[in-house]
């Protein structure tokens, strides 16, 4: 049996991309390998630190948010019929996806993609990208549908229609 690697953040990209790793892992008889990725605040980025109780408890929220992510898309894939294990990392997102890939001897990795536009992946990075670069599997990036940027086609107006 093979094995699908998904990478969930609970955001509505990851579970369109849960729901396209369970439809594979259907026909293709594999199991699905979740894994959510939390990263503790790390760095100066020019704020003064809160008192370590308030850290405490964003961190211990994080790590519950992670936590109930990995449950919602076990059980989502459970429902399905489908066999599955979970996995929480802390690190950098990329490199823990790749290398859980690498652990589970998965065929495949799917991830959500955010939508983000060139410029703006350029400028904060993304996940979706950074993960095709350094797997040595396929990687399929999936989008969420409800949330596709509208495309324009020349000639026509970018805004809303015009009152009739």
């Amino acid at each position: 049996m093979g094995a699908i690697v998904v990478a969930t953040d609970g955001s509505a990209a990851a579970g369109a991309a849960l729901d396209t790793a369970i439809e594979l892992a259907l026909e293709g008889g594999d199991r699905i390998c979740a894994i959510t990725v939390w990263r503790a605040l790390q760095g100066d980025f020019g704020l003064a630190y809160p008192p370590a109780a308030v850290l405490d408890d964003i961190l211990t929220a994080e790590r519950e948010h992670a936590e109930q992510t990995l449950r919602d898309a076990a059980e989502r894939a459970h429902s399905a019929g489908v066999e599955v294990e979970t996995k929480l990392a802390a690190g950098d997102p990329p490199e823990q996806i790749c290398r859980y890939a690498d652990e589970v001897g998965a065929r495949m990795i799917a991830i959500g993609s955010h939508g983000h536009g060139a410029l703006v992946s350029l400028l904060v990075g993304s996940v979706s990208s950074a993960v095709i670069s350094r797997s040595t599997i396929p990687v399929l990036v999936v989008r969420d549908r409800d949330h596709e940027p509208e495309l324009h086609h020349a000639g026509q107006p970018h805004g809303p229609a015009p009152a009739r």
